[in-house]
């Protein structure tokens, strides 16, 4: 069943309880699209509290409606689940690292009023003070090697996008090492801009080694397990204090600079 919360203007803010169907998925859309009309930044609260199940037109629906959330998604500040179940925290702890730009936290149903208060408020978006993107000169021209220090802006992505793909152009076989300092996620206008998916698609193809240094933990897993389904492409993580070995498997060195 869903029903529309009272709540500020700016504010989506929706109850789900019994079995999820698609219709109440469509309904949830049609007050997305309305605000996006009428506002310029805007929050959501989703309250699961007595949510049983949904239906298979609900996850079809779910799926829908989860795109077109992120094709706006910066125009989200802040995001509040309330809910009695454990899988809520577990998601903004998998998504929330990539998505900085954007506030979640989970309320537990006696929290409902706390959770509204604090979805309702307004804070300024954070921005990204300086590009996080460094590129690296190497020893091989086949290998390409960049530095993320920081939060990957919207503004700095079509200069790496230009970058990449011009160096995918002249090469049928490249080599990558990413050497992360600080990753401060990405924001998540970058995710909407165009280039990105072709880039993505082509390093596919052409990938043969990628090198990933001092990636945080989560990100280590994620790569470790997707790692097998990639048959034609080999990636591997080191450690911050292991970038030589990084550097010796891509069979390469950074040129200008000795490596860490």
């Amino acid at each position: 069943m869903f029903e529309e919360k009272t709540a500020p203007d700016h504010v989506i803010a929706i109850h789900f309880s019994g079995k999820m169907t698609g219709e109440d998925i469509q309904q949830y859309k049609k007050i997305l699209e309305g605000k996006l009309e009428k506002h310029g930044q805007l929050s959501l609260l989703i309250d699961f509290t007595g949510l049983s199940d949904m239906n298979a037109n609900a996850f079809i629906e779910g799926s829908k409606a989860d795109l077109e959330f992120l094709g706006h998604i910066d125009r989200f500040s802040r995001c509040a689940f309330v809910s009695d179940k454990e899988w809520p925290q577990a998601l903004i702890d998998f998504i929330g690292p990539v998505l900085p730009t954007l506030e979640m936290k989970v309320f537990t149903p006696e929290q409902g009023d706390k959770a509204m208060n604090w979805v309702s408020e307004l804070p300024e978006a954070p921005t990204a003070d300086s590009p996080a993107f460094r590129f690296i000169p190497t020893s091989r021209d086949d290998v390409f090697a960049f530095e993320i220090n920081g939060m990957i802006s919207a503004e700095e992505m079509p200069g790496v996008i230009k970058e990449f793909e011009g160096f995918l152009e002249r090469h049928d076989k490249v080599r990558l090492l990413n050497r992360m300092r600080h990753f401060g996620g990405i924001d998540p206008a970058v995710f909407m801009q165009g280039g990105l998916v072709s880039m993505k698609l082509a390093a596919m193809q052409k990938v043969e080694r990628y090198a990933i240094v001092g990636a945080p933990g989560w990100m280590r897993k994620i790569i470790e397990s997707i790692n097998p389904a990639f048959a034609d492409m080999d990636m591997r993580t080191f450690s911050k204090d292991k970038e030589q070995d990084a550097w010796e498997w891509l069979e390469a060195a950074p040129a200008g600079e000795a490596a860490r």
